[in-house]
């Protein structure tokens, strides 16, 4: 099935990017492989169709790949297709001019994406974490360690740039002599040899989680699985890179991953006049965010760095922190302090940005050649979150992904009162393992329509009438925004949410011993 998978990676070339006019090419439906829906084990790794059966996601045309005749004739035609995506539907063409590509039936529209500038944040089991020691226990995860929790089972997809030193480092010894290193793949030379030629960044954040070395260095998430995938090209700072890395978090969804850890980030470019403003981080504008987004919407927890702009002129975060489903993740030094490089929030419409925040300050890691030592930055916090959240998943494997982030932002200890710096702060990750663990109510079935909604969504569900429901709203942190009692009268209740404002929400429907949990986007 692996090799399938890398099979559907080469339609594209991902050959070195010449200086050419590009467009991401937006088709109006997926041809031909629509007929894959009838067959799901073509389209996802076993594990990945357990993950969503678990989560209760339904495979739908975003898992379809995007239509191979459709790449063809625009190979044909001169066009080079250097990336693509079945999630939204594009390639990445360069070669042709737009009133080509336009004149094709199947286009549906055209995309002129702005060049940009990545940065790379930063260059039942009791442990002696050693080095370590702090930035785990800072998040109280040596809980859920102690607890059984350690990430086994679990997969997750570092997206980064290079992982040179991974081969060498003793305290990574575990990692690929266990068999939990599953696969690695460079969306920059398309080939698995993700060690040389992009540095040690990828390198050092994988050991943030994945140290294993009793008493000299363990990480977050020693007994999880990885995959490694290289999207950032660290010789040059070309668009399709934020293509790259939303084929990287498609193919980290059908090898089944639970978590993606990315310490990429996105915000200025070489000529100052295509620069992204602040305004693009809204979380809807960039590919980057957009992919991260639907990554979680697959059930992944998507961690990212915030980045690391806290002390210069941008000052804010990044892409894809800026999504409104990601796990935007600031710094911290080992006391919990805010470090001062670290970028800030809100997001451009006024969402808790970061998210949440570690230690990024001082933070125990691999260097490039395999030793331990330490770094500075969001790309070191990010992953302090991420091996968490592993283990919080292997402790809930039920729960969809975004509740899990839900969990972590609320077990954080500045909830009550979030900031711009460090988010809602610092999560206790033994009080994330215990919410609403008591009593795991079961779960009933509803459903909402439209949704996305403009003031009025309408529930229908297996109530019985005269039932007593209760409905509660809350934002993204947790926080109840309004709460409802009503007795259940007809086949579908009426909502009002027009007090709103726009964004994401989560409306709980429970009654005395069910409950069922959805998504709302407001307009």
């Amino acid at each position: 099935m692996i090799r399938n998978l890398f099979l559907l990676l080469a339609i594209v070339s991902l050959s070195p990017i010449a200086e050419a006019q590009s467009y991401r090419v937006f088709f109006t439906d997926k041809g031909s492989s629509e007929h894959l829906l009838e067959h799901p084990e073509m389209l996802l790794s076993e594990a990945a169709l357990l993950r969503r059966s678990m989560q209760g996601i339904e495979i739908d045309h975003s898992d379809l790949p995007v239509a191979p005749e459709y790449i063809k004739q625009i190979q044909r035609m001169g066009g080079k297709v250097k990336a693509h995506s079945r999630w939204l539907n594009y390639a990445f063409v360069e070669g042709l001019e737009a009133k080509e590509l336009e004149a094709l039936a199947f286009v549906k529209r055209l995309e002129y994406p702005k060049e940009h500038q990545s940065y790379l944040a930063g260059t039942q089991a009791q442990f002696d974490y050693g080095l370590g020691t702090t930035q785990v226990e800072l998040l109280n995860g040596d809980a859920l360690h102690q607890a059984g929790y350690t990430g086994k089972g679990v997969t997750i997809a570092v997206i980064d740039a290079g992982f040179t030193g991974a081969l060498q480092a003793t305290v990574l010894d575990s990692l690929r002599q266990s068999g939990r290193l599953l696969g690695s793949w460079s969306f920059i030379n398309g080939d698995t040899n993700v060690y040389s030629g992009q540095g040690g960044h990828g390198a050092s954040v994988l050991s943030v989680m994945a140290a294993l070395d009793t008493g000299v260095f363990v990480g977050t998430a020693p007994y999880a699985n990885y995959w490694l995938l290289t999207s950032e090209n660290v010789s040059s700072e070309t668009p399709v890179e934020m293509d790259h890395w939303l084929m990287a978090a498609e193919f980290a969804d059908s090898v089944g991953a639970h978590v993606i850890n990315t310490s990429l980030g996105y915000t200025t470019f070489d000529d100052s006049t295509d620069n992204f403003d602040y305004s693009d981080m809204d979380g809807n504008t960039t590919v980057v965010t957009r992919a991260a987004d639907w990554a979680a919407s697959k059930g992944i927890v998507v961690v990212a760095s915030a980045g690391n702009e806290g002390a210069g002129s941008w000052q804010r975060i990044g892409a894809p922190a800026d999504g409104d489903s990601v796990l935007a993740v600031g710094a911290t030094d080992g006391m919990g302090n805010y470090a001062n490089f670290s970028s800030r929030g809100p997001s451009y419409d006024w969402r808790v940005k970061p998210d949440v925040s570690a230690m990024g300050a001082g933070t125990t890691l691999i260097n490039i050649v395999g030793q331990v030592s330490s770094g500075f930055g969001t790309s070191f916090s990010s992953p302090c979150i991420a091996g968490m959240a592993a283990c919080l998943v292997q402790a809930k494997p039920n729960l969809h992904g975004e509740e899990i982030a839900w969990r972590i932002r609320r077990s954080a200890h500045l909830f009550a009162t979030p900031n711009n710096t460090l988010g809602y702060g610092i999560p206790n990750f033994e009080f994330a393992l215990n919410i609403g663990l008591n009593e795991d109510p079961k779960v009933l079935s509803a459903e909402v329509y439209p949704n996305p909604v403009n003031d009025k969504v309408y529930i229908q569900g297996d109530f019985s009438r005269g039932q007593k429901i209760q409905l509660v709203i809350y934002n993204q942190a947790g926080q109840h925004l309004m709460t409802e009692e009503r007795n259940w009268q007809n086949q579908m209740e009426m909502l009002d949410l027009s007090q709103l404002s726009s964004g994401v929400y989560f409306l709980n429907i429970s009654t005395n011993s069910m409950s069922h949990q959805l998504k709302l986007v407001k307009k």
